[in-house]
């Protein structure tokens, strides 16, 4: 009998360690499952985190900014601006929630950030040094944003002349010739308010200018929107010029009656300033829909 019970479990208690083993090794390895899917989820909510982060949280793009237009800072003076209730232009508010913006005063002192884009809205007069530097800049792979206004309309305290009021008309010829462009006033007998749609935005200003080739310079310039949108590839860089400044005025975009009901602009205007540097920021064209070609 003891003979028998041996051959019939020879091994005893090395059966009993490997029932144990067994036992052993699936608990370990649910435990290590059991991890993998907590490491997973933790992971997972990190990763959510950061998608859901809100825009407010997340860096804004580099944007130099020099103009002529009150858009910062009013004409009342610094009484003005250091009032209670004093707040920047709606137009540079809102360009100020999505960049980093620099104001800028002289470009031969200018230091650009890496990537930094530049807006130019109906700036002074430049020196020519200031005008060389630009273009170097541009040609280097710098991306430029021009509105140029042949007569502007916005709205001043000060009397025509007087150079506390924003900049009458472009004085940008040679810089534009440069590039082999000319910017012109239509004469027509139509309202010189006009209300346009360019591609999926509705834009109302005044007096707009028409962007026509110069000279006989290889063309490096496309012109759309009917003359207001000029795009020129220059070197490296890029320019879009928009041969109006009058459209940031928020008489012409924010609206009344509108803004009440939806709560959002009556005219597309600052959309599509926001739209531009967008295309300049990714390099994207403006062709197809986004100019209604």
């Amino acid at each position: 009998m003891e003979l028998r019970q041996r051959r019939g479990n020879p091994h005893p208690r090395r059966g009993g360690n490997l029932v144990t083993d067994r036992f052993a090794r699936f608990g370990g390895t649910r435990r290590l499952v059991v991890v993998l899917l907590a490491v997973s989820l933790v992971l997972l909510l990190f990763a959510g985190l950061g998608f859901t982060r809100s825009a407010s949280d997340r860096p804004k793009a580099a944007l130099a900014l020099m103009t002529t237009l009150p858009l910062q800072w009013s004409e009342g003076g610094i009484e003005a601006d250091l009032a209670q209730d004093a707040a920047p232009h709606p137009a540079f508010a809102r360009l100020d929630q999505r960049y980093d913006i620099d104001l800028i005063d002289d470009l031969t002192t200018w230091k650009p950030r890496d990537g930094q884009l530049l807006l130019l809205a109906q700036p002074r007069a430049f020196a020519p040094a200031e005008l060389v530097r630009l273009d170097n800049w541009v040609r280097s792979g710098g991306r430029l944003l021009i509105l140029a206004d042949p007569a502007l309309q916005w709205g001043s305290l000060y009397p025509l002349g007087d150079k506390r009021r924003p900049l009458f008309t472009s004085l940008h010829s040679p810089l534009f010739t440069h590039w082999g462009l000319e910017l012109v006033l239509p004469i027509t007998d139509d309202s010189p308010r006009i209300i346009r749609k360019i591609g999926a935005f509705n834009i109302r200003t005044v007096t707009p200018g028409e962007w026509l080739p110069k000279g006989t310079i290889s063309p490096r310039c496309s012109i759309s929107a009917k003359g207001l949108l000029a795009d020129c590839r220059i070197g490296a860089g890029r320019a879009v010029l928009v041969a109006d400044a009058d459209m940031l005025d928020a008489a012409f975009w924010e609206g009344q009656g509108m803004r009440i009901l939806t709560g959002g602009d009556e005219f597309a205007n600052l959309a599509l300033v926001e739209a531009l540097l967008m295309a300049l920021k990714s390099n994207n064209a403006l062709n197809g829909d986004f100019v209604g070609k």
